[in-house]
């Protein structure tokens, strides 16, 4: 694992809600097509499989965490969960992952690191609802990430123009 990923599982937030096991959380798992959703809303995403009968998960919700994939770490949002607001499906995991250059992971294994709680799953009233939320996720992301000097400097740059 990356070095850097190291020094950042450090850095895990107690919760501002209570999960079933404590932050950090690591998953690792080949990426899988979803929904689509996400890439049409703007915030394509990494999906892999929520294995229900796994004895312990965090709470569902959404996470500020740190996604490694062929051997660079981004800074990314995560949802673990159902999907209310778009339920068709099986739950998932998927990640955006924050300054990734683009181009398909499909295949590629990725760990996850969960390392701080934003909110929980919410159904909102419409798809663009959910797109200014997101936003506004990826921005406490950012603001999450920057609180924090030790993380590696790739982590907390700006988002490209």
């Amino acid at each position: 694992m990356h070095e850097d990923h190291k020094q950042a599982k450090s850095l895990a937030n107690s919760q501002t809600k209570p999960t079933s096991v404590p932050l950090p959380f690591t998953l690792t798992g080949e990426v899988i097509q979803g929904k689509q959703l996400g890439t049409r809303l703007g915030f394509p995403t990494a999906n892999i499989r929520y294995d229900a009968h796994r004895s312990a998960w965090p709470a569902e919700g959404v996470y500020a965490g740190i996604a490694c994939v062929q051997d660079e770490l981004f800074l990314c949002i995560l949802n673990q969960g159902k999907h209310p607001t778009s339920p068709e499906g099986v739950p998932t995991v998927e990640a955006h992952l924050l300054d990734y250059p683009g181009g398909p992971l499909y295949g590629e294994i990725i760990t996850l690191e969960y390392l701080h709680y934003l909110r929980p799953e919410q159904t909102f009233p419409s798809l663009e609802a959910l797109t200014e939320q997101l936003s506004r996720d990826k921005q406490s992301a950012r603001q999450w990430a920057a609180a924090y000097p030790s993380l590696p400097d790739q982590l907390i740059r700006k988002e490209r123009s």
